[in-house]
């Protein structure tokens, strides 16, 4: 089965009906739909998006034998916009975590270590040029003085050392600055990102806990009138044994009943046996037997 495409913008449906996505028509489409093809529209490859847990969107793409993920947010949040930062991202691969950590510690400690060093050297430059100062101070006093003593001298070299590896330690420790900034920078969008997908997930799993207590209630639901069903169907079976024993009984009272009446063989024979002593014409005769066999019948 071929998937739908949304390409530079726009969704193409079977009927050939065209719309574009960041439209109220693209929204309720959204909602209808579980997955989708996004072509970007620059250098970055096409790839799948589709919706998991029923809410939530994700970019999928297989790179190397292995499926790229990324996430892209609920139904609301997806847009061309949206979907292109999605392309961008997984065409970026992931690094480690802990590497981009250890990257920050370790330039966080060489940062440090070159402050510590051009601290050191800005103390003894200062030093140096209090010395310098003191000497100049005391200068017009021994000169007034008479005295001959030579001052000593400031080697112009080596202050000249001192400047240069100041500068250096200053323009290195800006770019050291610069790049701990950097990697600070990234650092704390890597923890937000994964503040983000925390909290994702969180969602996620409350809505799986939501609809687990709903089966749960569904199921203890179900248990409870399965309970009653079993309770009426008892009844009724017990109902019908009764109704059984009733019909039985009232078998055996009618097959008793029956072998207490005299055959109406014999009773014809003592009714004509009587047939002189009796008022009764023949036709009365026939009329009872009649009614006997009719009785006999029904039993």
């Amino acid at each position: 089965m071929t998937i739908p495409s949304v390409m530079q913008g726009l969704i193409e449906t079977e009927d050939g009906k065209v719309f574009e996505l960041d439209s109220p028509k693209g929204s309720a489409w959204l909602e209808s739909i579980g997955s989708f093809r996004f072509e970007p529209s620059g250098d970055n490859k096409p790839y799948t998006v589709r919706k998991e847990s029923g809410a939530y969107w994700y970019g999928c793409r297989k790179v190397a034998g292995k499926v790229r993920k990324k996430y892209i947010g609920k139904s609301s949040e997806v847009s061309i916009a949206r979907l292109e930062e999605i392309a961008e991202a997984l065409e970026i691969p992931s690094t480690p975590r802990a590497k981009k950590v250890a990257e920050v510690a370790e330039v966080a400690e060489v940062a440090e270590d070159s402050t510590d060093r051009l601290t050191a050297l800005e103390i003894q430059v200062a030093n140096l040029q209090k010395a310098v100062e003191t000497l100049q101070e005391a200068l017009p006093g021994k000169l007034e003085s008479g005295n001959s003593l030579e001052l000593p001298k400031v080697d112009n070299e080596v202050a000249e050392q001192l400047h240069n590896e100041l500068g250096n330690l200053k323009e290195e420790n800006e770019k050291l600055r610069a790049d701990y900034a950097t990697l600070l920078e990234s650092s704390t969008h890597v923890t937000n990102k994964l503040r983000q997908e925390v909290q994702e997930l969180r969602s996620q799993l409350d809505a799986e806990k939501k609809r687990v207590e709903e089966v749960w209630e569904e199921l203890e639901d179900s248990e409870e009138t399965c309970a009653k069903l079993r309770s009426e169907l008892a009844d009724r079976d017990k109902k019908l044994a009764t109704a059984l024993a009733e019909l039985s009984e009232l078998k055996q009272k009618s097959a008793t009943a029956g072998k207490d009446l005299p055959e109406a063989a014999d009773l014809l024979n003592q009714l004509k046996a009587r047939r002189k002593k009796s008022r009764a014409d023949l036709g009365d005769v026939e009329a009872i037997l009649g009614l006997l066999v009719e009785e006999d019948d029904s039993d």
